[in-house]
């Protein structure tokens, strides 16, 4: 999608709304995602990174964002502290 907000180089979100909506400006509105965590130990370089002491675990967060047709928009993978690690969230409850 070159020249579009999609593939603007400039860090951060991807202007106002986000990078869902500039998905959703291309006809790819996200629709359901589905985050999956897990604790595992650092690989060396991981551990020198993110300035790690010894023995102390990291977080995994994987996110594949989908579309209503179930196109896979977006796939997110973050590798995090243990100790600097929370994970929250809110839902209304489905009828």
């Amino acid at each position: 999608m070159q020249g579009t907000p999609l593939a603007d180089p400039t860090p951060g979100p991807a202007g106002r709304g986000g990078g869902f909506a500039v998905l959703t400006l291309q006809g790819l509105e996200p629709d359901s995602m589905t985050e999956t965590i897990h604790a595992r130990m650092p690989t060396p370089d991981e551990a020198e990174m993110l300035q790690l002491p010894a023995g102390e675990p990291v977080m995994i967060l994987r996110r594949r964002t989908f579309t209503r047709e179930g196109r896979l928009v977006e796939f997110a993978r973050g590798v995090h502290a243990a100790s600097r690690f929370a994970w929250s969230y809110t839902f209304k409850i489905p009828d």
